[in-house]
């Protein structure tokens, strides 16, 4: 059998009809990936400062140890964690004979009790990359801001698939689907979201008859509300019934079967 010529615009109606799901579903899918995302990754990489990103593990482990002075000290107060604050620590250190300034933020506040504008420490430095020793450094947790265009995916995607999946299914049926007749058992009216109507729709049910004579019972969605007029209860419908799987089937819509002419 050949393919019937279906349009992409078709694809597009049948998503369309599965409002509000696949619409949301798209909605919050593209908002994660070009808005969340990316304005997170800008306020990251605006905001964070280049000693927060440092690896301490590394510094630690293959770092140079040098003697540095505290140039400054203080509490980083739009962050609390406990009732405390982290300590910005500001020192300067000697490094092939260039004077350096670099930052260390931490938490550990009993050990920095006895510390002072002025005091020498001991840090170790690797790669341009330095931290203090026997001081633990604070990272903020910057992947906390990650969860709401992770969230947003999730969610769009649970969304997308309830109301892309069976478009992409009923568009397969449409391309490839035995025509059979099938008889209406009820036509539901679906009003839809409150005020807005968005989603609204007709719920039909029928059955048809399976390839060894059994009933087979289906239900498919429509917009075309002119079927309330034009159908009830017992009527025949056109079906389309996946040759692969007879117990897949939708109805054929009266309008695209016009516009792309075939001829059911």
């Amino acid at each position: 059998m050949n393919k019937r010529e279906v349009t992409f615009s078709n694809l597009i109606k049948l998503i369309k009809d599965r409002s509000p799901f696949s619409i949301i579903g798209i909605v919050f899918v593209f908002s994660s990936i070009f808005i969340l995302l990316p304005s997170v990754l800008f306020m990251t990489n605006s905001f964070v400062e280049a000693y927060q990103k440092y690896d301490f593990n590394k510094i630690e482990k293959n770092g140079t140890e040098k003697n540095a002075k505290i140039t400054d000290l203080r509490p980083i107060n739009n962050v609390t964690i406990n009732g405390e604050h982290p300590l910005k620590i500001s020192y300067e250190f000697l490094d092939n004979g260039v004077i350096k300034s670099d930052q260390f933020q931490t938490m550990d506040l009993e050990k920095t009790n006895e510390i002072k504008i002025g005091s020498e420490i001991k840090i170790k430095t690797f790669e341009n990359q330095t931290k203090i020793q026997n001081l633990e450094p604070f990272i903020f947790p910057f992947y906390l801001f990650y969860i709401l265009p992770f969230i947003f995916f999730v969610l769009g995607s649970v969304f997308s698939a309830i109301g892309l999946i069976p478009a992409l299914r009923d568009y397969n049926l449409y391309k490839n689907g035995l025509v059979k007749e099938g008889t209406i058992i009820a036509l539901t009216p679906n009003s839809g979201l409150p005020i807005t109507n968005i989603g609204q729709s007709i719920l039909i049910n029928y059955y048809y008859i399976g390839a060894s004579g059994q009933k087979i019972f289906g239900k498919s969605k429509t917009t075309d509300f002119s079927i309330m007029t034009e159908k009830k209860a017992e009527d025949k419908i056109k079906l389309f019934v996946s040759k692969n799987d007879e117990t897949k089937s939708c109805i054929v819509p009266k309008l695209e079967a016009i516009k792309n002419n075939w001829k059911i």
